[in-house]
């Protein structure tokens, strides 16, 4: 049911014409849907496939000159993680102050990244395993919407989807293609598990195909049917996750994950401005690369936008990494060193009675 109303929504923003119509309408109705009591779930298998076909695409928009950028994209990786630092420092002092939250769960809700290994560590430490996803989703979602909303109205992007005929959609490249695409997200699934690298059901695929790449071994690019499938799957799992919002308790959370994710979106505005000029970059890619969005979902926006994919694919990596590597191992010293996240106020304070609102 949920795929079905996936795909309805992005039929019918398709026919529309408006912005990213497969990810948007997938998400935006399923969403609706899911927050009115619709029977909304998702599978875990899907997703996870629809990973691994994601770091088959990602990986196809690197090239044979990606290696001669590697030193522009460091210095971006510099920028990525001061904002990082800084976002995190506001989000937290906001999720403790106005979100009323305990020190665990607006720690680990107040990274601009990382849903599944937030929540994971977030709860080991004591937090709530509800609110933390729930502040993530609703990140996630005012990234994925607003985003391509703001380049409509404001840079003037061209937004609108391309007229595609039935026959361009469905378009077959020679089965040697699909042979390696095949192994390499067979080997890159399976191999990144095997040695527990982390996020490697996208980085596994997604780093080699990109070396088939920018080794020339494969030219051609993934039919479009593929890219269709794959946004409207990952619509619609982030619109399934809206079903947990139907609490009067969590409202509070709800707002103050908008309030602080409009705040990191416009520090990105301001930060790509200031910086794009300096590093000489596009400023649509730089924007694409900082916003606090997932991987998964700013690759499809930068896929469907014709930016620098192989850069914003690159730098959310480092980004998604440095927090789930950095995150738990600062918990302990950032209870200890900031002032609004100290220990000693009272449990009370520390721990409201969530079903006040």
């Amino acid at each position: 049911m949920s795929l079905i109303a996936g795909s309805v929504g992005g039929l019918l923003f398709f026919w529309l014409s408006l912005p990213l119509p497969w990810l948007l309408g997938s998400m935006l109705l399923v969403s609706v849907g899911a927050a009115c009591g619709m029977p909304c779930q998702r599978s875990a298998r899907l997703r996870k496939g629809t990973i691994a076909v994601m770091g088959l695409l990602l990986g196809s928009y690197f090239a044979a000159d990606t290696l001669s950028q590697l030193g522009l994209w460091f210095l971006a990786a510099l920028l990525v993680s001061v904002y990082v630092i800084t976002m995190t420092i506001f989000s937290l002092g906001t999720f403790r102050r106005v979100g009323l939250m305990d020190l665990p769960t607006a720690y680990f809700s107040s990274m601009p990244g990382g849903l599944a290994p937030m929540t994971i560590a977030g709860e080991e430490a004591g937090g709530d395993s509800q609110l933390i996803p729930i502040a993530h989703v609703i990140r996630i979602f005012c990234v994925v919407s607003s985003v391509p909303i703001y380049l409509a109205l404001v840079p003037g992007v061209e937004l609108a989807p391309a007229s595609l005929t039935l026959s361009e959609i469905f378009v077959v490249p020679p089965w040697q293609d699909w042979f390696i695409w095949g192994l390499c997200a067979l080997v890159g699934f399976f191999g990144a598990r095997a040695i527990r690298m982390p996020f490697g059901e996208i980085l596994g695929p997604m780093i080699l195909c990109g070396g088939v790449y920018i080794f020339e071994v494969v030219t051609v690019a993934l039919p479009p049917f593929v890219t269709i499938t794959a946004q409207i799957v990952i619509g619609t799992s982030i619109g399934t996750q809206f079903a947990k919002l139907r609490g009067r308790h969590v409202l509070r959370t709800v707002i103050t994950s908008m309030g602080t994710t409009v705040v990191m979106l416009a520090g990105a505005l301001i930060v790509t401005d200031l910086m794009a000029p300096i590093l000489g970059m596009d400023p649509l890619s730089l924007l694409l690369a900082l916003v606090p969005g997932g991987l998964v979902e700013m690759g499809l926006i930068a896929v469907a936008l014709n930016a620098d994919t192989a850069f914003i694919s690159t730098i959310h990596t480092w980004r998604i990494i440095l927090i789930a590597v950095s995150a738990p191992l600062l918990f302990g010293f950032v209870g200890r060193g900031l002032p609004w996240t100290s220990r000693h106020s009272p449990k009370s304070a520390d721990k409201p009675d969530v079903r006040s609102g």
